[in-house]
């Protein structure tokens, strides 16, 4: 019995060691009272735009993720974020960069190359979808919960030019992880006691003979052995009552109290027993601990995620706003070329030199204004381009709404607005909430296909308020107004002596765009191009002598034809089969060229 009770007090003593050993690491080396695991600083280099980590790496989420980079030399301003890893892929494009594919232990950073080119990016810190960073000079570091998806860590250049070399630090905060580790050391001495206690702490045999004590030379006196069954209660190691038999010196006989060394059958605890409930009871609380503490699994697949956040798109607006008007004042193209494109763009540049041609002076120029509480109609994307929606009030005029798309092309590109109406404030308009990129399933609900749409509406507009198509549309009160008004063109053209025919054509000009809202009406916008020609009659010749039309076209003596050129935005709601008419919401457009031949 007694090899028995060393063997096992030996093993629970080695296994209490262990455990204090890695407790003692983990609360005092390895994490430390922030509950932070850092990989301590480790220097990342690249030939080429930025070093990054593969999302794999990041494949757990809850904990909170730190990250500090520095500057090698210690002077070059450095950027560190985290994002998606579909924006970091459009970022990045076919640049050369470096990925982080493996971290093993003890720490080392296993990277793999990945050629491409080396022209400057636009600038890290200005592009709007990080979900967390940080540029400056010196050490920059960020603190990012880690959500559930497929995340990035990219650390480069803060101006965005090839070249990467940083020390950087990666660390993941586990709440609870100091605590939990200081409860694997305290169950580890616990264990390392218990089994000391076993291997040494001798037990005093049942029935042992009492020491004989000497009363001088020659004398000794042995105290007299007592035997007997009895019901009472004893002493000695533990406490308890119940039946047995006692040997040795003692007292009494019969029921009552006896006092002494021998064998009993009973109730009681022994210090063993008190120190194995409390290791299992912290053993459980351990257990529960440490449960809570583990990170999840990342479960999300979703390879997609909205064009922009709520917030995220009021702020494109505000920015637009601001240069917008800039741009306004000074006529300056470059300036909108920064946050418009085609076919807006094109609308802004016709209408700048139109302006620098009637008004060179520069007294009638554009009143500021601004699209404020805008509503932002976000759908899903998978891959760049992504675009957005958003319905806006007019700062200056109260009886307009303003309905635009911004569209961006790649993550490293700004958000442009490409299309542009003005919808009356009376007009009913699809939610934005909810608003999606069309599925399969939507194109055989709607009453007629969008390209079908637009191309009625073309002939509409060629053949006038009396066109066969016109029965198709619910027409705006602009529609009707530029209708009327060519007709009424025509005929006055018509009469010239040097005009014998006049021709008025609209085309659509590129793809619909279609978004679908919660209802499952579908709202399109159309881009519509149109040509007013006014042919000259034989032997006759004219020019363009004034108007807008002297912008592009001035002095110039045609003997054929005169021509204006317009570019249109539309906006139309197509609805579900059997729920009415196509509604054109608005129709807003300006010449943009004219000539003749």
């Amino acid at each position: 019995m007694r090899f028995v009770r060393i063997f096992f007090g030996l093993l629970v003593a080695l296994l209490g060691l262990l455990v204090t050993i890695v407790g003692a690491a983990a609360a005092f080396w390895l994490v430390g009272p922030d509950n932070t695991i850092d990989t301590g600083e480790q220097q990342l280099a690249s030939k080429g735009l930025a070093v990054m980590t593969a999302p794999d790496l990041l494949d757990r989420h809850g904990p909170t993720l730190h990250v500090t980079a520095k500057a090698a030399d210690g002077r070059r301003p450095i950027f560190v974020g985290v994002g998606n890893d579909l924006d970091v892929a459009s970022y990045l494009g076919t640049s050369q960069h470096t990925k982080v594919v493996r971290l093993t232990v003890p720490v080392k950073l296993d990277t793999q190359e990945f050629k491409g080119g080396l022209a400057t990016i636009a600038a890290p810190a200005g592009l709007d979808w990080w979900a967390a960073k940080a540029s400056g000079n010196g050490s920059q570091s960020i603190a990012w919960p880690i959500a559930d998806g497929r995340y990035d860590v990219v650390v480069m250049n803060a101006d965005g030019k090839p070249g990467t070399n940083a020390q950087v630090n990666l660390g993941v905060e586990l709440d609870g992880a100091f605590v939990t580790s200081l409860l694997v050391l305290g169950v580890g001495l616990v264990l390392l006691v218990v089994g000391l206690l076993l291997m040494f702490l001798r037990r005093r045999r049942p029935g042992a003979p009492e020491p004989i004590a000497s009363y001088g030379p020659g004398v000794q006196y042995a105290p007299p052995a007592y035997q007997g069954q009895g019901q009472g209660q004893w002493q000695g190691p533990g406490q308890g009552q119940g039946q047995g038999q006692w040997q040795g010196p003692g007292q009494g006989q019969g029921p009552g109290q006896w006092q002494g060394q021998g064998q009993g059958q009973g109730q009681g605890s022994s210090p063993v027993r008190r120190v194995a409930v409390a290791v299992t009871a912290v053993s459980v609380l351990l257990a529960a601990t440490g449960c809570v503490a583990v990170p999840e699994r990342n479960t999300s697949q979703s390879l997609s995620r909205p064009a922009v956040t709520v917030v995220g798109g009021q702020a494109v607006i505000k920015r637009y706003n601001e240069i917008n008007n800039k741009a306004n004042q000074a006529r300056d193209e470059k300036l909108s070329e920064t946050i418009e494109g085609d076919p807006v763009l094109g609308l802004t540049r016709a209408g700048f030199k139109i302006s620098r041609a009637t008004d060179a002076s520069g007294k009638h120029k554009i009143k500021p204004f601004t699209f404020p509480k805008p509503q932002i109609g976000s759908p899903q994307f998978s891959a760049y381009p992504m675009r957005f929606v958003a319905a806006s009030g007019v700062s200056t005029d109260k009886t307009i709404r303003h309905l635009g798309v911004w569209e961006r092309q790649s993550a490293g590109s700004p958000w442009l607005l490409t299309h542009s109406v003005y919808p009356s404030a009376t007009m009913k308009l699809p939610s934005m909430d909810g608003l999606r990129l069309p599925a399969k399933a939507d194109w055989g609900k709607l009453s007629t296909l969008p390209k079908t749409a637009a191309e009625n509406l073309a002939q509409y507009f060629t053949g006038g308020v009396k066109s066969p198509k016109a029965g198709a549309f619910v027409p705006s009160p602009g529609t009707t107004s530029l209708l009327t008004g060519r007709a009424k063109s025509k005929v006055d053209d018509a009469k010239a002596s040097y005009i014998s025919t006049v021709a008025d054509t609209f085309r659509v000009s590129g793809e619909p765009l279609t978004f679908f809202a919660k209802s499952g009406e579908a709202l399109v916008f159309v881009t519509l191009s149109e040509q007013y020609l006014e042919r000259l009659a034989p032997n006759s010749n004219a020019y363009w002598a004034r108007g807008a039309v002297t912008a592009f076209s001035n002095q110039v003596k045609y003997t054929q034809a005169l021509t204006e050129d317009y570019l249109y935005q539309v906006a139309l709601v197509i609805p579900l089969k059997g729920k009415g008419k196509i509604r054109i919401l608005s129709v807003d457009g300006d010449l943009v060229g004219a000539g003749g031949y």
